[in-house]
């Protein structure tokens, strides 16, 4: 149930709060005077969208905060348990809208993104538009009302997901299906390019290993005759070699007779290069010794790297990255090699989803012609009570050429509005007042069964007056009776049936315009219902009329 709004800064309302009651409370009003704010915001808080035009001129933000009780609302509790945003049993949504056009949501003191505002606020409140019977030219609308009515909504939702469900598992296989001779080409080229590699066995770092090694085949004779040449000429044969003239100089340093720290410094580096010489000339030793002049080794290794190379650039590759490559269309290879059973398997679940969707389809459909005999003998019952006593009233079904996410019906609504004439559709038949007693027929037999607690009608008595009217006001009355709605009227008989009432009125001053809603006492009450009976000059007699109204109403209920 609704508790409390407040609405800051939104067209002309500057700053209003208001607490709500159960039951029906009238909202009444001068032309003009701002009705459509209150509705507006209350839409606004439940996660319509909106502008920054609507921000109050000479304001940085507009807000609107709407507080519900939700102890009797089990789906709003369980959602808002699902998200951590329970608070006992009160909900607080609050929304703003700065001047920028930037716009934020809350529930709890939680921000969260505007769906989930629009979602929860399909649990607390249902809005009743003026424009509501202008629906019901449209047939897509008749099934959900139906629905409605019958409280099949949850079914109708487990019906969509398992629509979803089937479509989409139904465009992945036909996706599949589309793909399957790109694939097949792609399998029959991969499984080639898989065995080629897979039959040059390269190990990971071989490349780069039989580079370094064909390089140094490649200069091996130069390589040998420099390292020849160096050797010899640390300790060659022939020719006097850096050993045996260090070992001269050494000698020579020796003979001499002199202590000096500089001749000992010299002798003992020349010592020390005599041995590193040495050192370095059996290391070349050892290098010479290394090579082997093998050719068919060479052949082997440089047949090895023009076949990798080769298959490198056959697969724009680098041939150091050739072995990783190879494992790259070796695993694309299973994938598509084992999608091919998991295409079978797709197939088998979309043929089981569909089963799913038609099972739900057609208990979903069941239901509603169960519920449509009824529906169809409520709404004759209140046409007769609108002053349409020979009206019939039918729902008539086919079966939808394509299978939808709201099942597998099609839904019209028909009717007779005098006797001997046939049932035609809605849309054919009903003139603009006709249209507007059956919409309004049928929306408060909707209000009658729903779950939703707060009910907001906004002038749906529009086309109705004298004791059609009142009888309107009665079927209101009657549904807020079991738990709240809230009424915006221009009709006295309407409004004065209502367990409470408030007025909204427009102020002037010198330098602004602004708009409030005030809640009506007892002889404030018999005054407006005195202004919307008799206009801008009160009578006596009109204000006498008021109280009886309001009188016998309250003596009725």
């Amino acid at each position: 149930m609704l508790q409390n709004i407040l609405i800051r800064n939104i067209a002309i309302a500057n700053n209003i709060e208001i607490d709500w009651s159960p039951g029906m409370t009238s909202i009444s009003g001068e032309t003009g005077a701002g009705k459509s704010i209150l509705l507006n915001s209350l839409s606004l808080a439940l996660g319509d969208r909106a502008d920054s035009t609507i921000v109050r001129h000479g304001e940085s933000r507009a807000e609107v905060v709407a507080t519900f009780n939700v102890g009797r609302i089990p789906a709003a509790l369980k959602w808002l348990k699902e998200r951590d945003l329970d608070n006992t049993d009160e909900c607080i949504l609050r929304r703003t809208i700065s001047s920028e056009g930037r716009s934020r949501a809350f529930i709890n003191g939680q921000p969260v993104p505007l769906a989930e505002l629009k979602t929860l606020g399909e649990f607390l409140i249902d809005i009743h538009s003026q424009h509501a019977h202008q629906s019901l030219l449209r047939s897509d609308t008749h099934l959900r009302l139906l629905d409605e009515y019958a409280g099949l909504t949850p079914l109708r939702q487990t019906v969509k997901e398992a629509w979803l469900a089937w479509q989409g598992l139904e465009r992945k296989y036909a996706q599949l299906r589309q793909n399957a001779d790109e694939k097949a080409a792609r399998i029959q080229l991969l499984q080639y390019q898989c065995e080629e590699l897979a039959n040059l066995a390269l190990a990971p770092g071989e490349v780069e290993e039989l580079d370094t090694e064909f390089k140094r085949m490649s200069k091996s004779e130069s390589l040998l005759r420099g390292a020849h040449a160096a050797e010899s000429i640390l300790n060659g044969d022939d020719e006097p070699t850096a050993v045996a003239a260090l070992k001269a100089v050494l000698h020579e340093l020796k003979c001499l007779d002199d202590p000096s720290d500089s001749l000992k410094s010299a002798y003992s580096l020349i010592e020390s290069a005599l041995i590193q010489t040495q050192e370095a000339g059996h290391d070349l030793q050892i290098y010479i010794e290394s090579f082997d002049f093998d050719d068919e080794r060479r052949f082997l290794v440089e047949d090895r790297l023009n076949t990798i190379h080769e298959l490198a650039r056959k697969h724009a590759v680098a041939s150091e990255n050739l072995h990783d490559h190879y494992y790259q269309l070796d695993a694309e290879l299973n994938e598509l090699t084992d999608s091919d059973a998991a295409s079978e398997t797709l197939a088998e679940e979309v043929e089981l989803r569909k089963k799913h969707y038609f099972a739900a389809a057609k208990k979903l459909s069941a239901k509603r012609k169960q519920h449509a005999k009824s529906f169809e003998k409520e709404v004759i019952e209140k046409l007769s009570q609108l002053a349409m006593p020979g009206a019939k009233f039918n729902v008539a079904f086919e079966e939808q050429p394509k299978q939808a996410s709201n099942g597998i019906d099609a839904v019209e609504f028909h009717i007779s509005l005098n006797p001997g004439q046939p049932l035609q559709p809605l849309a054919k038949v009903a003139s603009g007042g006709e249209l507007s007693r059956v919409s309004l027929a049928i929306q408060v037999i909707c209000a009658e069964h729903t779950t939703i607690p707060t009910l907001v009608f906004d002038e749906v008595d529009v086309g109705i007056s004298g004791a059609t009217a009142e009888i309107v006001g009665h079927m209101l009355r009657s549904v807020g009776a079991q738990g709240q709605v809230i009424c915006v009227t221009h009709l006295p008989q309407v409004a004065a049936l209502g367990h409470n009432h408030c007025i909204v009125k427009k102020q002037h001053t010198e330098s602004q315009t602004t708009t409030n809603i005030v809640r009506l006492d007892s002889e404030q009450r018999i005054s407006e219902i005195a202004r919307m009976l008799g206009g801008i000059d009160i009578t006596a007699q009109t204000r006498a009329h008021a109280e009886e109204m309001l009188r016998s109403h309250s003596q009725a209920h």
